[in-house]
């Protein structure tokens, strides 16, 4: 199963998007074409980012995009070991903060419905578990009739 979560807008981004917007504005204003262009770019940037990040969450990945300009992180989620909620900026952000892989290496999700995103990503985890133990005893069952067929033969 395949599930999508966006990120979450937060009131930090949009005064970002607003300060470059403004910015940019200013130094076109001023006639200062080059920090213009400049923060033209940038606002370009954090609005793309704001506004196509999303958490996909199937076939046992956890796959972040945050937005058309960047690439893509995909972690297993056999290999996340916690998720703690964290907030910052004095209670405005929230956002999820997972740690992942032998390192302990952290990366932060902010999906709109964090609720919904934990619940998603521990049935997939149980779903992964289940799945890697059914192969494991298929396995098993496998190398157990090879090895009674040996000592058929054998006797």
């Amino acid at each position: 199963m395949t599930r999508s979560f966006h990120h979450r807008t937060t009131v930090g981004a949009v005064c970002g998007i607003l300060l470059f917007l403004l910015l940019a504005l200013y130094a076109f204003w001023i006639k200062n074409a080059v920090v213009g262009l400049i923060m033209a770019f940038l606002l370009i940037i954090l609005v793309e980012h704001t506004l196509h990040s999303e958490y996909i969450i199937t076939d046992g990945k956890l796959i972040i995009n945050n937005g058309k300009l960047s690439r893509a992180k995909s972690i297993d989620v056999n290999e996340i070991h916690d998720c703690k909620p964290m907030t910052s900026v004095f209670g405005l952000v929230h956002y999820l903060l997972l740690t992942y892989g032998a390192s302990n290496r952290v990366v932060s999700v902010q999906p709109q419905n964090e609720a919904a995103f934990v619940a998603t990503l521990q049935k997939e985890m149980r779903n992964t578990i289940r799945k890697d133990l059914q192969e494991t005893l298929k396995n098993y069952s496998v190398e157990e009739k090879e090895l009674g067929k040996e000592v058929c033969d054998a006797e």
